[in-house]
């Protein structure tokens, strides 16, 4: 099974989400298309997300307050089968 590579980044303000998508650019070559943040992110920091062009953002219970994880990767969804379970 494919597996999506994350990279995380602790983000404490603007600058920090600028420097790490920035980054993750450099790093990867492309930009990142997708961020994970936890459930108990603080607002400012979800506002900061919502502003950043062409991210598409998740929320998870099991992530630090200010650790937000970008990919470009394709979300990798679970095989469907018919006739029961996917294997």
């Amino acid at each position: 099974m494919d597996r999506t590579e994350w990279r995380v980044y602790c983000i404490e303000d603007r600058d920090e989400l600028a420097s790490a998508i920035a980054l993750y650019e450099k790093r990867k070559g492309v930009r990142p298309r997708y961020a994970r943040v936890s459930e108990k992110a603080p607002a400012w920091l979800l506002a900061l997300l919502e502003e950043a062009d062409g991210l598409e953002i998740e929320r998870a219970s099991n992530l630090l307050s200010f650790d937000v994880w970008l990919t470009h990767e394709k979300k990798a969804q679970p095989q469907m089968s018919l006739f029961g379970e996917a294997g």
